[in-house]
């Protein structure tokens, strides 16, 4: 089934999930950070700094999801087969 011909729901599915991978490792990672911080009196540093990994991580997440790259470095499902043998 090509992108042109999928249901409304599931494109509007796919970019839902774009937006759930940016924010929940921050969320997730920042809450984790302000809990520690209570706990030791470390101050906002452990929620910063749980806030900049959960930026970062999303990001890394977002770009996979919107390129179609997989976890073996390679693309994702989408990408036309190479011609010719492989090196």
């Amino acid at each position: 089934m090509a992108d042109d011909d999928r249901p409304p729901l599931a494109e509007a599915m796919r970019l839902a999930q774009a937006g759930t991978v940016l924010v929940a490792p921050m969320l997730g990672l920042g809450g984790i950070g302000y809990v520690l911080d209570g706990r030791w009196g470390t101050g906002p540093w452990l929620m910063v700094a749980g806030l900049l990994l959960g930026m970062a991580g999303g990001f890394v997440s977002f770009v996979r999801l919107v390129t179609g790259v997989r976890d073996g470095g390679g693309p994702g499902m989408g990408a036309p087969p190479r011609d010719g043998p492989r090196r």
